[in-house]
């Protein structure tokens, strides 16, 4: 059953969520103005619990900044660059440099507050 959940939320992660890898992370947050990485794992209680919010959030944001997942499975540079002990964590990234970092599990709406807060009016 827990193997069942794992691969479900990996699915519905890659469905529902722009994901990113080693490969493409530093073009991915260069791309936008404001960037939102969200580093999870299938495996994460915590993530799990973050999902929903964080889904609702991106939707609500739309294109006016880009929030995306870093499976901390495919370990990677990024991970060690940016320090990355504990998950979920969240980066918000404006013009490619971290601005705050999120280890909490915020709501929604806290999130969608938190990214526009850096949105160019």
């Amino acid at each position: 059953m827990r193997k069942l959940l794992s691969i479900l939320l990996l699915l519905s992660s890659l469905i529902l969520a722009q994901s990113i890898g080693p490969s493409n992370f530093d073009r991915v947050i260069k791309s936008h103005k404001v960037v939102l990485v969200e580093f999870w794992a299938p495996w994460c209680p915590g993530c799990a619990m973050l999902r929903p919010n964080f889904l609702k959030a991106k939707r609500e944001i739309g294109n006016k900044a880009l929030l995306v997942e870093y499976n901390v499975d495919l370990a990677g540079e990024p991970i060690r660059r940016y320090n990355v002990q504990t998950i979920p964590t969240m980066i918000l990234f404006v013009d490619g440099r971290v601005v705050e970092v999120s280890k909490s599990i915020l709501s929604a709406q806290d999130i969608k507050d938190w990214v526009l807060g850096y949105v160019p009016q």
